[in-house]
């Protein structure tokens, strides 16, 4: 009779594994959970960025501008510190939007070195028109959600995304 195979179990930490300890099945649930969610959440992001005419990652650092810029603008460095890209990213999605009129780039008039970019007056009313289709496809998403769920999961996410960062670097350096 031939013998069952057992995949390894993927993680050691015990607070990841199932009671007794010696499976891993809801971490791996949870691993894919995890990633049919950002394709998901991925797919109706590409739909708002599609409503304006723009790229996913252009509606990222749109949505970001718009949300942050004040009075004055934000530097680049900022934008990407949001999205968790580099500047580069940004330096070179912002020089297409500015082409096509979405974006002001200016400089800071505390720091002569930095520049700052804003969205432009007539890309706000494509943004705020945007608004009601923002709106149901968040509430749908996150219709689940009390306030409570909503404020540890924020912490959660925020803590893990750094977490995934980290691993991610230390195997492009060939450290795991």
């Amino acid at each position: 009779m031939k013998k069952t195979f057992r995949s390894p179990i993927s993680v050691s930490k015990k607070e990841l594994l199932d009671k007794p300890g010696n499976t891993d099945k809801r971490f791996r649930q949870l691993i894919y959970d995890l990633s049919v969610a950002g394709s998901l959440l991925e797919v109706a992001r590409q739909n708002l960025a599609k409503k304006l005419g723009v790229s996913p990652p252009q509606y990222n650092i749109l949505m970001v501008i718009a949300q942050y810029q004040g009075a004055n603008g934000l530097r680049f460095t900022e934008v990407a510190d949001h999205l968790h890209v580099t500047v580069s990213h940004v330096t070179s999605e912002v020089k297409k939007l500015e082409k096509l009129k979405w974006l002001s780039v200016v400089t800071s008039h505390e720091d002569k070195r930095a520049r700052l970019v804003k969205i432009n007056q007539s890309a706000e009313s494509k943004i705020l028109s945007l608004g009601n289709d923002q709106r149901g496809i968040n509430d749908h998403l996150f219709r689940n959600l009390s306030k409570s769920d909503f404020d540890k999961l924020s912490a959660i996410m925020a803590q893990t995304v750094e977490d995934f960062m980290k691993t991610i670097e230390l195997l492009k350096s060939r450290h795991l």
